[in-house]
């Protein structure tokens, strides 16, 4: 009854649901037959540190992370970005595998002889088209949301993204013409926006103030309430609402890039409470994505979040030096020409440029006139200096000498006050200068790295190989970060694409259970993400991991019983491979599930059980309760280890009873430890009659009587017993109950799953197990899946109880 209830609720937010309404009305191609089929919504929030997340949700600022964390068991994992810690360089990685495939966000296109930008449409696309002839694309038939590139999406299904915002993209695809039908078809949505923008507005405006009274400058206060509006509401909102409709739709992946914090960062620090206040925001936008992937019916999505780098806390060469970076550049070249040995005697130098360009605009036009003459920028003048972060690419018109590039990092760090510079020499041999003298990359690097974490330090001494093999780099490069502190060659207090330990630490939040590359419990990188999602999305196996497999020698193993309602949901979803996740999230080692159907019309005519032991790789035992013309409907029994059947037996029942159906129980062998252990699992009649005759029967000559106080026993189903009922009061009189007992632990109930109120679903063992814990799951995935909630226990055997020699089940 109550399924019915909410699967009734369900169906028509469906039919009300604006999500529905604008996949109806603006011509969007739905999934169909796909219900089944595995999806992945891909959150990621732009340039927050693990550090800061960690932080972030202990004070309170994102309460549905930590509800994850927490109440829906998701795992955190460090996030490794690579070099350089960019967007563009990450999202490489992860949408193509290649690493370190653009050195910044800004630096020279040697080829073409201009400067590229990353977040221009050409040169997004220019370089997406070469990861792309390399490997095929992660979001190939999903989509992409405010990122660099469209990642092997369609250019329809590539919203605010790098490569899809020029306004001949935009009209092709029909963007244009969605945005203004979503506006008719969102209005409420809409004037919503356009409140949040209004509201943020009259924070960011005295916020803007107080920054100028501080010194800031006015341009970039400006820039700031602009970028806080319109970036961090307008479009954090925009792509909520249409990753909503993009899993509604059953997309097979999905990946959403936020990006308010990241800005507000950079302008007022990564740890600064006005960027904290952004997260706020995002937080809910990613409960509502997230809540969106669950009610898909045409999809069973997992929704994972994860940051493509982090930030540092800098100080800036562009605010504290009068001429920047460039001058600094300028100054030491011209005493290194003046003074060091390297170099010819100085009337014989070419003189200096004294200007360069310092407007983008302008740069990009002329860097398309030398090219079509034959010429590169740096060619027009001594040297040029690409640099929008903590690291900076250093251009020279004319060749040096390794004596040359030597002396020239030297004075950049001693007389330029530049916290290191790396030199590639014509051997081949890297080294790192700074305050501290010389490190060879790499081999010297994981012992300079002191401050980082052990696990990175060798993977980040690879990648600057890596890094430093880049067609494109910088015949030197400059790094903002050092032992003493970290500065940026831009203006701002946050920064990244270097090597500092926060922009090197992003997090990952992931289900519980999922399977991750080898390695992955130090850090994953962006190839790592990208290889478990495409083993989610079936395109790619990866290997068991050692996180999942519990040992068959381990003292502690874990027992869940679950009514599974014939696998459909309060949703009126019918979804096998929903239930295997739930059950792989949570490992347990023996599993009883009840209500699950064999061959039935109801359910696809599928064989559920062998459907969900097949995903989980277990071992299952089916015991039919009901059959009618090859349907069969009964429980089952899943385990990691092999299961010798004893007995399948019907029990007794009343005659004339209300609801006449058979009930059986199923009794199993397991080898645990080295000991046999009696497992019987049964799914109970709904009279109180019944099921005392039922309980004797069990705990009678017939069944465990014989064996219950010599040998280990469980005994677990959906019993429908409520405690303090005969039937309760006579299993409890010979086996332990394992929510009973354990101080501050009081019971849970476990029916019905959307307000549960009833503790009829029961795991009892005997005396020789001792109860490490028991909990019952309660997630958005639990509450949804069936009318029960699983219940699990942990057990170990007694320390009392004499030990028995091992044997086989035969």
């Amino acid at each position: 009854m109550f399924a019915a209830i909410e699967s009734t609720l369900h169906r028509w937010r469906r039919r009300l649901s604006r999500s529905e309404w604008a996949i109806r009305h603006l011509g969007l191609k739905p999934s169909e037959g796909t219900a089944e089929e595995p999806g992945i919504l891909l959150i990621q929030i732009d340039g927050l540190a693990r550090r800061q997340v960690e932080t972030a949700i202990a004070r309170g600022r994102m309460p549905y992370l930590r509800r994850l964390l927490r109440r829906e068991h998701y795992a955190l994992h460090t996030f490794y970005p690579g070099l350089p810690s960019t967007t563009p360089a990450v999202q490489a990685e992860l949408y193509y595998g290649v690493r370190s495939g653009v050195p910044a966000f800004s630096f020279l296109d040697r080829e073409r002889g201009e400067i590229a930008m990353m977040f221009y449409p050409e040169w997004a696309k220019r370089f997406e088209e070469i990861y792309a002839a390399r490997n095929p694309g992660l979001l190939a038939g999903g989509s992409s949301w405010s990122n660099i590139y469209s990642g092997g999406a369609a250019p329809e299904e590539s919203h605010f993204c790098g490569t899809s915002l020029g306004l001949g993209d935009m009209w092709r695809t029909g963007k244009i013409r969605n945005i203004f039908l979503f506006i008719l078809l969102n209005l409420l949505s809409v004037v919503r926006i356009a409140g949040l923008l209004l509201l943020e507005l009259a924070i960011a405006i005295p916020e803007a103030v107080r920054g100028i009274f501080r010194g800031q400058r006015v341009g970039r206060e400006l820039n700031m309430v602009m970028s806080r509006t319109l970036v961090g509401i307008g479009l954090r909102e925009l792509v909520t609402i249409g990753a909503a409709v993009d899993v509604t739709r059953g997309l097979p992946i999905v990946h959403v890039n936020l990006l308010g914090y990241d800005e507000l960062s950079h302008r007022r620090g990564p740890g600064s409470p006005f960027a904290h206040w952004s997260l706020l925001g995002i937080d809910r936008a990613i409960r509502q994505m997230a809540r969106a992937a669950d009610r898909s019916t045409r999809r069973d999505y997992q929704v994972w979040i994860f940051s493509d780098h982090g930030q540092e806390r800098t100080r800036s060469f562009a605010t504290e030096y009068e001429d920047g970076v460039e001058g600094i550049v300028r100054d030491c070249l011209d005493l290194a020409r003046s003074r060091d040995p390297a170099w010819r005697p100085r009337s014989q130098q070419r003189p200096v440029a004294p200007t360069l360009f310092r407007n983008r605009l302008a740069e990009r036009s002329r860097g398309r006139q030398l090219a079509a003459a034959g010429l590169t920028l740096p060619e027009t003048q001594t040297f040029f200096v690409a640099a929008m972060g903590p690291v900076g690419h250093v251009y020279f018109a004319q060749p040096m000498t390794d004596a040359q590039k030597r002396a020239l990092a030297v004075r950049l760090v001693h007389q330029g006050k530049i916290p290191g510079v790396l030199v590639r020499f014509s051997d081949g041999r890297i080294v790192w200068h700074h305050a501290h003298g010389e490190t060879a990359v790499p081999a010297g690097v994981p012992d300079f790295l002191a401050t980082h974490p052990a696990a990175l330090r060798t993977e980040i001494a690879r990648d600057l190989v890596g890094f430093m093999a880049n067609p494109n780099v910088g015949d030197i490069v400059l790094l903002g970060w050092g032992h003493d502190g970290a500065w940026s060659f831009a203006a701002e207090r946050g920064a990244h694409a270097g090597i500092g330990p926060d922009e090197l630490q992003g997090f990952v939040l992931t289900p519980a259970g999922t399977l991750l590359p080898e390695g992955a419990g130090a850090f994953i990188r962006p190839s790592g993400l990208r290889a478990a999602a495409r083993h989610v999305l079936g395109h790619e196996l990866l290997p068991d991991s050692p996180s999942l497999t519990r040992a068959e020698s381990s003292p502690v193993f874990r027992v869940m019983t679950y009514n599974v309602h014939h696998c459909s949901g309060m949703d009126g979803r019918v979804s096998p491979r929903r239930i295997a996740r739930i059950i792989g999230q949570e490992g347990p080692d023996l599993v009883a599930l009840q209500e699950i159907d064999q061959g039935r019309s109801r359910s696809r005519s599928e064989d559920q059980a062998a459907l969900i032991a097949a995903a989980l790789g277990y071992e299952f035992r089916f015991c039919p309760t009901v059959s009618n013309e090859g349907q069969r409907y009964g429980h089952a029994l899943l385990s990691r280890w092999p299961i010798l059947t004893v007995k399948i037996d019907e029990l007794p029942s009343l005659a004339g009873r209300w609801w006449p159906e058979a009930r059986k129980a199923l009794w199993a062998k397991i080898l645990v430890d080295g000991r046999e252990v009696n497992v019987v699992t049964t799914h109970l009649g709904l009279s109180p009659r019944e099921r005392l005759d039922q309980m004797r029967a069990l705990l009678g000559p017939e069944w465990l009587g014989p064996v219950f106080k010599s040998e280990p026993v469980i005994l677990c189903g959906d019993l429908n017993l409520a405690p303090g009922s005969a039937a309760y009061g006579l299993v409890a009189s010979k086996l332990r109950d394992v929510q009973v007992g354990r101080p501050g632990h009081p019971p849970r109930a476990t029916f019905s799953s959307t307000q549960p109120f009833m503790r009829i679903d029961h795991i009892f063992a005997s005396h020789h197990f001792d109860f490490m814990s028991s909990r019952v799951p309660r997630s958005d995935l639990t509450r949804v899946a069936s009318d029960h909630l699983p219940l699990l226990a942990d057990l170990s055997f007694s320390a009392a109880v004499s030990e028995k020699p091992a044997y086989s089940l035969r």
